[in-house]
């Protein structure tokens, strides 16, 4: 087969979404996968029945993937308080980077006692935790709270929050109201890395937050750090009008420039070229580890990582069994993630760019790829008009909105935030380097994210840029 990993992961994806739809015991899917297992080592010689069992194998094992995902140890929290508890109180530690808005403090508590009755019981899960009080928290400290536990509520149709909660491994809210308790019980020493990750965060984002407007700030944190709390909402709705909210959404865009910048740098430096592919894979690593570790990010990172890789062995890397590896990690670790609208459209822009981005590109005379600018040019319409075909129907769907300016509005805006981005880099690292020199390149990045809002604003303007879809 010429691209194995492919036909795996495809079939590995429909066991998962079959094992969504339909119930199976796990134990007969877990016999049916060591049979096939068993079948296919028989076979090995015969390529057409090993590629049939192989791929009967991948199917089953989504399924058994998804399903053990399901299954919630007996200590979880969710199985001790199934539905609703009025006050409870728990211990645990902060698992991600705190979110501050305008009515409370959110993040995910990893817990890890529980008290019931006058009892302590050991227990495991992650809550989301709601603290309605104006404080601040720092990552991997240990709290105990007391409020209110109960499972999420979905309010509305087109999304399903309790579903997109449990798809993260969430399937309770603890609400600690104002006058509730709440216990600082130190930091949690055992996630010392995690706690070193946002510490660097937190630098980075009060570097934004001391040289730039608030306004520019907000923007930045996006670009760089995946914070989008901050982010206008005016622009918001605009770049979702427009078909461009990906820019602010960390992904292969940001990734790419990373390794990029690293690589040229390490080479002005003289480092040989296999160390140098091993700190790009390590600063890409950390730089996921920093923005959150989201969909977008994690699959880039781990495209990335294994480019790198073939590189550094000296093979040709195929991007389509590339992209199906990075796929395969992923739903290995959380299969539910094949839901997520952004797993869905990471994943497909990328294809639609890999396989009708050539495609677009040869209909141009041969000719002008000798010109820089006019290659450019047809590079970036490929790209965007390839990966506009392939996520209108997802986008129609869920967003239920078209926009036929997304091409154009791609063309000017990509290679724009592009400098935008490498600016906020350089904001960053002189900030934390050299503090005072960051007020001078903290000007120049007011100036171009106020032009960038103008052309944004601009094109929003244009008859026809885009309309909404009605609700079926």
């Amino acid at each position: 087969m010429k691209y194995p990993i492919v036909v795996l992961c495809v079939a590995f994806c429909m066991g998962i979404l079959t094992a969504v739809f339909l119930e199976f015991p796990f134990a007969i899917l877990c016999f049916l996968s060591v049979l096939a297992i068993v079948l296919s080592a028989v076979f090995v010689k015969q390529n057409i029945k090993f590629n049939f069992l192989i791929s009967i194998c991948a199917f089953l094992l989504g399924a058994v993937v998804l399903k053990n995902s399901l299954i919630l140890p007996n200590c979880h929290i969710a199985k001790l308080i199934p539905y609703k508890s009025e006050c409870s109180r728990v211990i645990g530690s902060i698992d991600n980077d705190p979110v501050y808005l305008e009515k409370n403090v959110t993040f995910t508590l990893k817990v890890e006692k529980i008290k019931l009755g006058s009892e302590w019981i050991k227990t495991c899960g992650k809550v989301l935790l709601k603290v309605y009080k104006k404080e601040k928290f720092a990552s991997s400290e240990k709290l105990l709270v007391e409020g209110k536990l109960y499972q999420p509520f979905s309010f509305s149709r087109e999304f399903n929050y309790r579903r997109y909660l449990r798809n993260q491994g969430i399937y309770l809210i603890l609400s600690a109201k104002k006058n509730g308790v709440i216990e600082r019980l130190g930091i949690n020493k055992t996630n010392w890395i995690n706690s070193l990750i946002f510490k660097a965060k937190r630098k980075i984002r009060d570097v934004f937050n001391k040289n730039l407007s608030s306004f520019s700030a907000g923007i930045l944190n996006a670009f760089i750090l995946g914070d989008r709390q901050d982010l206008p909402k005016v622009l918001m709705d605009m770049m979702v009008n427009l078909g461009i909210v990906h820019i602010v959404a960390i992904s292969g865009f940001n990734i790419g420039i990373i390794a990029f910048i690293t690589l040229v740098i390490l080479k002005i430096m003289r480092i040989p070229r296999r160390p140098r592919y091993f700190i790009a894979m390590f600063l890409l690593i950390i730089y996921c580890a920093l923005t959150g570790s989201n969909i977008p990010v994690v699959r880039a990172t781990v495209m990335a990582i294994i480019l790198l890789w073939g590189y550094f062995l000296n093979r040709d890397v195929n991007i389509y069994n590339s992209l199906a590896l990075a796929a395969l990690i992923m739903l290995t670790i959380n299969p539910s993630q094949i839901l997520e609208v952004s797993f869905q459209l990471s994943f497909l822009s990328v294809i639609f760019i890999v396989w009708l981005a050539p495609k677009i590109k040869k209909m141009f005379p041969e000719r002008l790829n000798d010109v820089p600018w006019a290659r450019f040019l047809i590079v970036t319409f490929s790209v965007s008009i390839a990966a506009w075909i392939g996520l209108l129907p997802l986008l129609a769907y869920y967003f239920k909105i078209i926009s036929p300016i997304t091409v154009l509005a791609n063309m000017i805006i990509v290679p724009y935030a592009t400098l935008i981005i490498i600016s906020g880099f350089s904001l960053a690292f002189m900030g934390l380097i050299i503090p005072f020199s960051a007020q001078a390149i903290g000007a120049s990045n007011d100036l171009l994210i106020i032009i960038m809002f103008k052309i944004i604003s601009l094109l929003a303007l244009i008859p026809g840029a885009y309309f909404k879809l009605p609700n079926p």
